[in-house]
């Protein structure tokens, strides 16, 4: 008998994905923030923004939504998490290929599939997780300090989450399903991520969609968002953007 061939692990971002139109926050206009920006080092304020987005990103998955909402929610933020992934992990990098890992949603030598319950749970995990570490970079950007190796830490976490949110729809995957072809549709559905992701601003917004920019109410994500979203993620945009307090 022919053996089943492994399952899929691993998703290569390549180095080559996107290459102009990225999201810069805006000038700032009040006197008192002109001043602070001037005080901080240059890209300060873009660390901030990624934190801020990442936050309410998962402020945003902390809720149950009905379908058509969460078709919005997954290809919207799974497209900004991949490309934030991708600017902090990926861009420029001395290597073609940066490796992410799959969400592993089955083992048939365990007998085993991974719930929706179960899936949702590391999603939310990891978005916290992932607003630490961006305040870690922040914080270490700040005091001068080498960042590379917490960015890195940081895109990775970022394209890994993205991944699993990507994947959310076809958690709950019968016994009947074998763990190759529900693994090979976890990587399928994260190459049409990965596409949405590097098309997004041709199509639609005009700029690449970044997690960073749920910070900014007035970015082209943010506009899209509240001008597309159905009723439900509108209303848990609205909602965690007030929240957090962003600055002009």
């Amino acid at each position: 008998m022919d053996r089943q061939p492994k399952p899929y692990k691993d998703f290569d971002l390549t180095r080559v994905h996107i290459v102009d139109k990225h999201y810069v926050p805006p000038k700032a206009r009040r006197p008192d923030e002109i001043a602070r920006r001037h005080s901080l080092p240059r890209g300060t304020v873009l660390l901030e923004k990624q934190r801020d987005g990442i936050s309410i990103a998962s402020d945003i998955l902390q809720q149950d939504y009905d379908r058509p909402d969460e078709d919005f929610i997954i290809e919207t933020l799974g497209a900004s998490a991949l490309n934030a992934g991708w600017y902090t992990f990926a861009q420029g990098a001395p290597v073609m290929r940066r490796r992410l890992k799959l969400p592993e949603l089955a083992d048939d030598d365990a007998d085993w599939r991974e719930t929706r319950s179960g899936l949702l749970v590391k999603i939310r995990e990891g978005l916290v997780g992932a607003t630490h570490m961006a305040e870690s970079v922040r914080i270490s950007h700040v005091n001068r300090l080498e960042t590379h190796r917490q960015a890195a830490l940081l895109g990775r976490q970022l394209g890994n989450v993205s991944l699993k949110l990507t994947s959310l729809p076809i958690a709950n995957a019968p016994m009947g399903q074998s763990a190759f072809d529900i693994q090979d549709a976890a990587r399928l559905r994260s190459l049409d991520a990965l596409e949405t992701a590097r098309t997004f601003a041709d199509r639609t917004l005009g700029l690449h969609p970044s997690i960073a920019q749920l910070a900014d109410p007035d970015s082209p994500l943010s506009v899209y968002w509240r001008r597309n979203a159905p009723d439900g993620a509108y209303n848990a945009y609205e909602q965690a953007l007030e929240e957090h307090p962003y600055r002009r």
